[in-house]
């Protein structure tokens, strides 16, 4: 169906000469090879581990729950990480983000500051901001791009969109 020579995209070239066709090959999973590009390891792996070290202890885990009601903290808990989706990481980070004072507070009371360390250190800071921000980005991309009655322009519009966003989002930083 795709071939150069034999598939639809090389009968349409040799019929049609000169033409302006957009070869998209697994559109809707484009936004998934951007994982790729970024190194997202050590951001992603403290993270679970810090959620791992919440949520992996019963005692431990109860009593986040009890502090984060206890603050009227918006959250009620963290989510745990999936490998199954990718994506996932955008929803559990978002969820770490949101409390992460809380989290410090938290681990800071029970006298276990080594457990989030890397909640209070800047540098790392802000590379968990920007994937957290760029993980809720490819998320909605997703969520847009999932939609039912959709033609393949629709999902490029999407595409171009997002490309165009980081773009702007990438100089002006």
């Amino acid at each position: 169906m795709t071939g150069k020579k034999s598939g639809f995209l090389g009968l349409f070239n040799q019929n049609y000469p000169g033409n302006n066709v957009v070869f998209l090959h697994c559109v809707i999973h484009q936004d998934a090879l951007c994982k790729s590009a970024l190194n997202m390891k050590p951001v992603l792996d403290t993270v679970v581990k810090l959620v791992n070290t919440i949520r992996s202890r019963g005692l431990t885990h109860r009593q986040f729950r009890d502090f984060l009601q206890s603050v009227q903290s918006e959250y009620s808990d963290v989510l745990y990480y999936t490998k199954v989706s990718w994506l996932s990481a955008g929803c559990v980070f978002e969820r770490v983000w949101q409390p992460k004072d809380d989290i410090v507070s938290f681990f800071h009371e029970k006298q276990c500051s080594a457990e989030c360390e890397m909640l209070e250190d800047t540098e790392w800071l802000s590379d968990f901001a920007f994937f957290t921000d760029l993980l809720c980005h490819m998320n909605n991309l997703n969520i847009k791009m999932q939609g039912e009655n959709q033609f393949n322009d629709d999902i490029w519009a999407h595409l171009k969109a997002f490309k165009l966003k980081l773009n702007i989002c990438l100089v002006g930083s």
